[in-house]
């Protein structure tokens, strides 16, 4: 039986349960409100402090937990759903924006967008789905959400302790509301399969918010690394910190053989509560070590204070107790090896008062080792048969599907952009700016060739995904040393660039010895290491021959793999040089998705630091809109695939998607220092070169998407795209003499007028590339 229009609105169980994206961007925001918290933890130690700023962390993982919820009972393709989750993304990130002075002046603000966010969905959804279960269910949460927005609201105009009290109570209230059901005197009970949620998709979103969560951790450290002076000391304190979080991370996905999934299913359905429960004490102790790593690498040798070595061992501490609780209440585990982890790190705590940031943050890294070890042997092996080669180039199961290696490489990207848009903002000079964009190319291309190599080869296999860490470690050095690349750090930059694909070569052309892949990677070796000495010979040379040697490093690594690394005596066929279609567009979509994420961290902080009056916080949605628009522009007209594309058509399809993709992440970037200026003064005076930088990236984004729909998909005439950038340029006299926010208004108003246009075009059968 045909299902009416709103019954399309709830997911049916049968339906796919991979995370859409949508919901990778809503997560994305996660890493906004995190780094808040955890800099509102650094700035004070103080009990009154830390209790704050735990119910306003408990606060906004719940509004993360009501969106997984929502997009696990509803499906997230259908706009109205799609509508919801922006929405509450929004109001999330004005929340986080509030958070250091959610006990001062913006208490309003953040109560305001919490209530309201919570309110607005169930509403929605009571509203459309009249009649049907999700319905009932929203109505109860309304009803419970409803009874705390009194408590939130009046908190808002009380000093800080009794704030502190009643929102205490309020988002005590919140959590036990849906850990009993949502009951509701006078109201039958809801049923339990009402309660349930789809264990595959539940816990993948918790799996993914994980490694987003860690990526704050990464991103924390590579900020305080780029202030510093980037010395032998402070980079071994961030590989330090690096090191802890990776730790972290391999401790959570141990032992093997317990997927979260299964205990979903077979388990009640408070069960997903518990899970939820467990998975904040572990966020809370990434949100400490991310403030333990800034005190670790800004003061590494600094002089033994107790509040600092409380910070550095507290976060591990924290974690590995929301990983026992989680092991205990969702696997009827006894989590020993967590427990030791904890109590030798207690015993030690006394003496480590007494030494400098480092050695604690060597002592905690040294327990977390002692825990992942002790997991080594539980669980079932992993497939190891096979040879070294066999096991390197096994294919994957599902290409659609990413390894948590992939997306947790990928999040590093957001602290590169964050660099490079903070260097462009801090110059608009023409100079500045060709700078800045060489650094991007350099910076994208690591992404690509280790988007390839994961491609071609299996990222499941251990030597590969130690390989991905280095060049991760290595790829955050290069984002470190961005603001002064042309400067007294463009040996780190070019070193770290060139070791990073001599390396990655020298690692798999001699594990490739007897198969015809070796050619491959053998010339893909030669070639990066021709623009390796580029790169270092420009190092030693004055800005004006560094940006030349450097730009023209980057033009041959773009061109080789144009022309398929060509190396006279090393031949391989043209197949060899074939991508997994499914695979690379995954990783293409996701890595917009994720530099869109930066525009909106980056728009975060602005807003966050200019205040909270209208006009900024108009401005800040104007931003919000901007990466929104963005976003579906991309995904529009429906019906067309990346993936096939790319597997229809030549080997230098998957590279031109590389360049189109790379033209819409500058356009991004530039979007990005637009907000930032748009949002500081969005009435200030009119400045040609703000104008021309807000609307240049918006038009780069879109001329990279015509591209892309003209190479990759064959349109003949790309007039959307085409009138867009015509309209643009007509306004551009006007609004050259326009204040930055009617700048942003106008031409976020005609990217989506853009976008509107898509949504009705009717996309013929899927066309080979040219």
């Amino acid at each position: 039986m045909a299902r009416t229009e709103v019954e399309r609105l709830i997911r049916d169980s049968g339906q796919p349960r991979e995370i859409t994206f949508v919901e990778l961007f809503f997560d994305l925001a996660i890493i906004f409100a995190l780094m808040q918290l955890s800099r509102r933890f650094l700035h004070d130690f103080g009990w009154e402090n830390s209790l704050q700023t735990l119910v306003l962390l408990a606060a906004v993982w719940w509004l993360w937990v009501g969106a997984a919820r929502t997009t696990d009972w509803l499906d997230p393709d259908e706009p109205f759903v799609q509508r919801i989750v922006i929405g509450m993304m929004f109001a999330g990130l004005v929340a986080a924006a509030a958070v250091p002075e959610a006990f001062g002046e913006h208490g309003i603000v953040f109560a305001g967008a919490n209530v309201a966010a919570h309110l607005v969905r169930h509403l929605s959804i009571v509203a459309v789905l009249h009649g049907h279960p999700p319905a009932a269910r929203s109505a109860r949460a309304a009803t419970w959400f409803g009874a705390t927005a009194p408590l939130w609201i009046a908190g808002a105009f009380l000093p800080a302790t009794p704030r502190l009290a009643l929102w205490s109570v309020a988002v005590a209230l919140d959590y036990v509301g849906v850990g009993i059901g949502w009951r509701v005197p006078g109201l039958p009970l809801l049923r339990e399969q009402h309660l349930r949620v789809q264990g595959d998709h539940f816990a993948e979103r918790h799996r993914q918010v994980f490694i987003i969560a860690l990526g704050e951790v990464v991103l924390a450290s590579g900020i305080a690394l780029s202030k510093t002076d980037l010395d032998i000391v402070r980079v071994g304190a961030f590989a330090l910190a690096f090191a802890i979080a990776g730790l972290m991370a391999r401790a959570f996905f141990l032992p093997r053989g317990l997927p979260l999934r299964d205990a979903l299913d077979r388990r009640p359905a408070s069960a997903a509560i518990r899970a939820s429960y467990t998975y904040l004490i572990m966020v809370v102790g990434i949100v400490v070590t991310a403030m333990g790593a800034e005190i670790l690498i800004s003061e590494p040798l600094g002089e033994a204070r107790a509040v600092w070595s409380a910070a550095v061992l507290a976060g591990p501490f924290l974690y590995l107790a929301g990983r026992a609780l989680y092991a205990r209440a969702l696997f009827q585990r006894r989590p020993w090896r967590a427990g030791v982890g904890m109590l030798v790190i207690a015993a030690v705590s006394p003496a480590m008062v007494r030494l400098p940031p480092l050695a604690v943050g060597g002592a905690v890294g040294a327990v977390l080792i002692g825990v992942v070890l002790s997991y080594g042997r539980i669980g079932p092996e992993p497939v190891r048969a096979g040879t070294p080669l066999e096991r390197l180039t096994r294919k994957r199961k599902d290409p659609r599907e990413l390894s948590a290696y992939e997306l947790f490489f990928d999040l590093a990207m957001i602290f590169a952009l964050a660099r490079v848009s903070q260097r462009a903002l801090a110059d608009l000079s023409l100079v500045n700016v060709a700078e800045s964009l060489v650094l991007l190319a350099a910076i994208y291309w690591v992404w690509v060739a280790t988007a390839w190599s994961t491609d071609w080869f299996n990222p499941d296999e251990p030597r590969l995904q130690r390989l991905i860490i280095v060049i991760m470690f290595a790829g955050l050095l290069m984002a470190a040393a961005v603001p002064t690349a042309f400067g007294d750090h463009g040996l780190l930059f070019a070193g770290a660039y060139a070791g990073i694909h001599i390396v990655r070569g020298l690692v798999l052309v001699p594990v490739l010895r007897g198969s015809p892949l070796q050619a491959r990677s053998a010339r893909v070796l030669v070639w990066f290491s021709v623009s390796a000495v580029l790169w270092l010979v420009g190092a030693f040379l004055p800005v004006p021959g560094r940006l030349a040697l450097w730009a023209a490093a980057i033009v041959v690594d773009g061109a080789s793999a144009w022309f398929g690394w060509p190396v006279p005596k090393l031949r391989a066929p043209s197949a060899h040089l074939k991508v997994i279609g499914d695979h690379i567009a995954e990783r293409y979509r996701q890595i917009h998705i994720i530099a869109l994420g930066a525009l909106v961290v980056l728009s975060g902080q602005a807003y966050s630091s200019a205040g909270f009056d209208y006009v900024r916080t108009l401005a800040f949605a104007v931003a919000f809109a901007s990466a929104t628009v963005m976003l579906w522009n991309y995904f529009l007209p429906s019906g067309r695939d990346l993936g096939t594309a790319v597997n229809t058509g030549a080997p230098r399809i998957a590279v031109a998607a590389a360049y189109c993709h790379g033209i819409m992440v500058a356009g991004t970037v530039a979007v990005a220092v637009g907000a930032e200026l748009t949002i500081r003064q969005p009435l200030g005076r009119a400045n040609a070169v703000w104008s021309l930088v807000i609307m240049g990236g918006i038009a780069l984004h879109i001329v990279g998407r015509t591209l892309l729909g003209v190479v990759l998909y064959g349109v003949h005439r790309p007039w959307r795209g085409t009138l867009a950038l015509l309209v643009i340029a007509g306004m551009a006299p006007g609004l050259l003499r326009a204040p930055p926010l009617v700048v942003a208004l106008a031409t976020v108003v005609v990217a989506f007028l853009l976008t509107l246009s898509y949504r009705n075009v009717v996309v013929p059968a899927q066309q080979p590339g040219p």
